[in-house]
């Protein structure tokens, strides 16, 4: 298993993050080995909100190796043309160094915003991918960014990753490793189906919250921190990385057992402290995999 991890782009403490903190994390993130830095994308959310588009233009500009990817990006609220386009530019400016994760979004406060039926977000995503690959097609060489598909693990959201997807980007919300294993056997039987090797088809999980303490005290405070700005899961502290280091390998191991193939932090206060700590008490137990990226 091997890990990213996400810039901090939204405000769980009222305010915006400042441009250092940003820059502070993915420059930690790129010297430390992670493979992938990330950033969710919301147009608007419960709390303040970095555009993540723009969190990883500033982020290209100081990292050198590190991949940058979108987890994922609201490709029917933007338009393939328009994400297209930005998508080119980070391509650009990164030195290719960008993969794509793509979702029709789950919020209906982004479709609000841009005044598109949330109903509809999944009919306009199929017909958005192909555009998207078609503009993308034509830039040279964004030919070669790979496109993933985001899904919680349904059914249908499993199709499509095996139809249009050149990897599959779960969500930590939603990713006990019972389910994860489920929705991996599934989306192995589509693979097969669509004439894609499923051993050569990556995955990787997003959103996974991490904070490391040996306080039970400062844990249950970062939990409440992320559940009460917008209602996040009850069973969140199952589903996160809060909590001690040991508690958190565990995790992970059940998760690599799952078939998870890369996991994505995100780290909650003291954002580069805590990528520090997990590089230094975490990567130990899954190299030689994580220095591989």
């Amino acid at each position: 298993m091997r890990f990213g991890a996400h810039l901090p782009v939204a405000g769980f403490g009222g305010e915006r993050p400042a441009a250092s903190t940003l820059i502070g994390c993915a420059e930690a993130a790129d010297g430390l080995g992670y493979t992938t830095l990330c950033a969710n994308d919301h147009i608007r959310f419960a709390v303040p909100w970095i555009d993540g588009l723009v969190a990883l233009g500033a982020a290209a500009a100081r990292t050198t190796s590190i991949t940058l990817m979108t987890t994922a990006a609201l490709l029917v609220v933007r338009g393939s043309g328009p994400l297209g386009s930005a998508l080119v530019a980070l391509h650009h400016l990164s030195g290719g160094r960008l993969r794509v994760g793509l979702t029709p979004g789950s919020t209906q406060a982004d479709y609000e915003a841009v005044r598109i039926p949330f109903a509809e977000r999944w009919v306009r995503f199929d017909v958005e991918v192909s555009a998207l690959r078609s503009f993308l097609e034509r830039e040279a060489p964004a030919a070669a960014i790979p496109l993933w598909i985001a899904s919680w693990g349904s059914e249908a959201g499993l199709r499509r990753v095996a139809r249009h997807g050149d990897g599959w980007l779960a969500s930590a919300y939603h990713s006990t490793a019972e389910h994860f294993s489920q929705c991996l056997a599934y989306l192995t039987n589509q693979l097969e189906r669509a004439q894609k090797p499923p051993g050569a088809f990556p995955n990787a999980i997003a959103t996974m919250y991490l904070h490391l303490t040996d306080d039970p005290a400062e844990a249950q405070s970062v939990l409440e921190k992320l559940v009460s700005p917008y209602q996040a899961p009850s069973d969140l502290r199952d589903r996160s990385l809060i909590g001690t280091t040991v508690d958190c390998i565990d995790k992970l191991r059940r998760l690599e057992t799952a078939g998870a193939k890369e996991v994505f932090v995100w780290p909650i206060g003291d954002e580069v402290k805590q990528l520090q700590q997990f590089a230094e008490e975490v990567f130990p137990t899954f190299q030689p995999l994580q220095r591989l990226g």
